[in-house]
């Protein structure tokens, strides 16, 4: 390995680290262009979710100053250990685009949001939340009880996600215009209260 890629991954372990306290990173010339390097980012964690959500997480974890300044022509790889770049499968953007005014119509009728609503912001204060696990475990069933299927859940989940719902709580967020959710994050910011952390066990 290159001194060149030796401090890359030093640098990358800086940042993505104390997120992702296992997670191995390689760097080497990339098979399809030598002149270029790719990045291999390994973790167990990124075995519940999809390549474009790894990549999503841990784009945010890295400085944009750095990634324009170092990385700018590198190529990343998020993999679950035992995959390999030839296992990831990413969407076709374009496809993502048309498909969403009806995946979105569909998600509304089969009463999904308001579903999920329920789990991640029940009308009863006293009622357990669910928690947000950076993943859609709490989406999935709802999905696949109201009528999805298995191979329908990778079009919508990626509809989900070019509209900034990378996780169950980034859904009531993000990718629907109202929520019990995002009404209340924004009462408490209004109220100088600290926002309830989806996140945070309770």
């Amino acid at each position: 390995m290159s001194r060149k890629a030796e401090q890359i991954v030093d640098d990358l372990r800086d940042f993505i680290v104390p997120s992702y306290p296992d997670i191995e990173i390689r760097v080497r010339p990339w098979e399809e262009d030598e002149r270029r390097l790719a990045i291999y980012f390994t973790d167990t964690k990124f075995a519940s979710l999809y390549p474009y959500q790894r990549w999503h997480y841990l784009t945010h974890l890295i400085p944009s100053e750095y990634q324009e300044q170092y990385l700018e022509t590198t190529v990343w790889f998020e993999l679950a250990p035992g995959e390999s770049p030839a296992d990831l499968s990413y969407p076709d953007e374009e496809l993502i685009s048309d498909i969403t005014p009806d995946v979105m119509r569909i998600l509304k009728a089969i009463g999904f949001f308001r579903k999920l609503d329920d789990i991640m912001c029940p009308h009863k204060k006293t009622a357990e939340r669910g928690r947000c696990w950076g993943d859609f475990r709490n989406s999935r069933p709802l999905l696949l009880s109201s009528g999805i299927t298995e191979s329908e859940l990778f079009d919508v989940f990626h509809v989900l996600m070019l509209q900034g719902g990378f996780c169950d709580c980034e859904i009531l967020y993000n990718a629907v215009e109202e929520s019990r959710l995002k009404a209340e994050y924004w009462t408490a910011r209004a109220e100088g209260i600290e926002p309830h952390d989806p996140h945070r066990k309770t």
